[in-house]
């Protein structure tokens, strides 16, 4: 049994690092695709948000002064000032690492230098990415929310395998050692039936999205880019029957040898110990 539960659970680690790798690239492309899909958005307006602005500080405008504010005032007072941000951040950062490192002051004249630079740089980027994607960048949104899905279920399972995941252990205090033992096997076995039923709710529409994918060309695809849309939901049977064997086996694990050390069901913050530490802190307080 012992050589058993060691095998498995090196399974689950090398499942974990799956995971975990799996995680970072979801995240790191959604956030890459929703920042570029705002910064696309922002820039490509006909009409500035600073001009907008100067347009509505200004009663009744005539024609030519708005004009004159939309094509010169706006662009030039949001150049002027997102230089001097830019510049004013690079020597703010530069001053905390020195005061960090408890080192000189920096020189005003290297964080005008490196902020120009960084705002060119920038400038060019927004440059070249209105010239590729000119109305907008196709699928953005959707493929981000695609990939939002896979992160958030990644990070359920990951929980679960971390036991992070809520649990009321208000009754389980109570209960001696034997009963609580049941009790996580029953909780496991319950949890792992509710999970196994929603994985397989996810595999009937899986079957049904790369069916659908497979009868025709061009068919169960996004509209911006050739991408199966199954490949999103195969986040659901994945991560549903993964949170399912979890928590079975924390379930049969609790109950054969017993709850991890550090709390019950070791979760993330032990509340006795906590509040145990809150006395102490509160205590000195109290007393002056």
């Amino acid at each position: 049994m012992e050589s058993l539960r060691k095998t498995i659970d090196k399974l689950d680690d090398a499942v974990l690092a799956v995971e975990r790798v799996l995680l970072l690239v979801t995240l790191s492309l959604m956030t890459v695709l929703v920042a570029l899909d705002v910064a696309q958005r922002t820039f490509s307006r006909p009409i500035s948000k600073t001009s907008t602005l100067l347009l509505a500080l200004m009663p009744s405008p005539s024609a030519e002064t708005r004009q004159f504010v939309i094509e010169t005032v706006g662009p030039w007072l949001f150049t002027i000032g997102s230089l001097l941000f830019t510049m004013l951040a690079v020597h703010s950062a530069r001053s905390i690492k020195a005061e960090r490192l408890n080192t000189a002051s920096p020189g005003a004249g290297l964080s005008i230098a490196v902020g120009l630079g960084l705002w060119v740089g920038l400038a060019g980027f927004i440059q070249g990415l209105l010239a590729l994607f000119p109305s907008s960048i196709p699928g953005a949104q959707k493929f981000a929310l695609g990939l939002m899905l896979w992160s958030g279920m990644l990070g359920a399972s990951i929980a679960t395998r971390q036991r992070r995941h809520i649990v009321l252990d208000t009754v389980k205090k109570k209960l001696d050692e034997k009963m609580g033992r049941t009790f996580s096997l029953v909780g496991g076995v319950v949890t792992f039936a509710f999970c196994a039923f929603f994985a397989g709710l996810a595999v009937v529409q899986l079957h049904d999205e790369f069916a659908l994918w497979r009868g025709g060309e061009g068919v169960g695809v996004f509209d911006a880019l050739p991408i199966p849309k199954w490949l999103v939901t195969l986040a659901l049977p994945v991560t549903f029957g993964t949170m399912a064997l979890r928590f079975l086996g924390a379930g049969v694990r609790d109950f054969v040898w017993g709850p991890p050390v550090g709390g019950v069901d070791a979760h993330g913050v032990d509340l006795e110990q906590l509040a145990k530490e809150a006395e102490q802190v509160s205590a000195p307080k109290e007393g002056a």
